[in-house]
């Protein structure tokens, strides 16, 4: 299997048939995707925040299977995850849950309408702090430039295509002697989050019900039904877990994930006990132990903010 060279993303061969996509941090993908070779189906979940680099996942899909995706699988509505789709809308279907379709044509118009009014001008925001910030946050802004120069180059020409296949909490797709479930959950990461689970493979692609090495964003979801995502999760029987962010991931990095919301739970319990709930006191918290050196400092702040709230 070669190696597609991209500066948005790199590949990571699973199997012989499933491919994983890891996001670069100096490129436009910003989350991980996936390629999956069901017989003559050909799956893409997930696909980057912009066209630019979604266009390169394609062409990777054509050198490593020698066919054009088929299927192409939206596991939430946020704009990192889907706005790579109108460069699949000619050759594939379109595939999400009911709701994740409802919340890209509401809370993702809302979220189309703010980056294109906002992007420029976050992006000088963001290079004009990067020259006053010390060395790690340097390293941190880095990514939220590299994320806004992608979206900048695509907004002009970027096109929302909604799924066109819908499916409520469970749908399985068989093709070639192989199965691939699409398992949903409601409000984790998002109002709606969906899996892809290769029970033949151990592999399972969590998009954001999963971070790796990073900070999950926990306020647009409900912390306490993430948890109870991420236990079912659990009991499939896998090897692999590809996180919407970070590295490819092993049962030892789940078992971290349910860790840091649990701790993040029990830290918000006892700041709602003492009554001192003010930014001041939440600011100045610290990042517990295993976390500090995990990246996307910014989102523990905003977590705890949310869930003390």
């Amino acid at each position: 299997m070669s190696v597609f060279p991209s500066k948005h993303f790199s590949l990571h061969p699973l199997t012989e048939n499933v491919v994983a996509a890891i996001a670069s941090d100096s490129g436009a993908a910003v989350s991980n995707a996936g390629l999956v070779k069901l017989g003559g189906q050909l799956v893409v979940f997930d696909t980057f925040m912009t066209p630019q680099a979604s266009l390169e996942l394609s062409r990777a899909a054509q050198e490593l299977f020698g066919c054009a995706p088929t299927l192409v699988v939206n596991s939430h509505y946020h704009n990192d995850h889907i706005w790579g789709n109108q460069i699949f809308a000619d050759s594939a279907h379109i595939i999400s849950t009911i709701h994740t379709r409802e919340l890209i044509a509401t809370a993702g118009k809302e979220e189309f309408d703010y980056y294109s009014a906002n992007a420029a001008q976050r992006l000088e925001s963001i290079r004009a702090e990067y020259h006053k910030a010390d060395e790690r946050q340097r390293a941190e802004l880095s990514f939220w430039i590299a994320y806004y120069e992608g979206l900048v180059e695509a907004l002009p020409t970027l096109q929302v295509v909604m799924p066109d296949l819908t499916f409520d909490s469970h749908m399985e797709i068989h093709a070639g002697g192989r199965k691939a479930e699409l398992l949903a959950f409601d409000g984790a990461h998002t109002g709606n989050d969906a899996i892809l689970y290769l029970p033949q493979d151990g592999i399972v692609f969590m998009s954001d019900l999963l971070f790796v090495g990073c900070h999950p964003y926990l306020a647009d979801g409900d912390a306490l039904k993430l948890l109870s995502a991420l236990k079912e999760i659990e009991k499939l029987e896998a090897t692999h877990f590809i996180p919407g962010h970070g590295s490819v991931g092993t049962r030892d990095d789940l078992a971290l994930m349910i860790a840091y919301v649990e701790r993040c739970l029990q830290i918000a319990q006892e700041i709602r006990q003492s009554g001192k709930t003010s930014q001041e006191r939440i600011a100045a918290l610290e990042i517990p132990e295993p976390f500090q050196d995990w990246r996307f400092t910014k989102f523990f702040q905003m977590n705890m903010q949310f869930l003390c709230q």
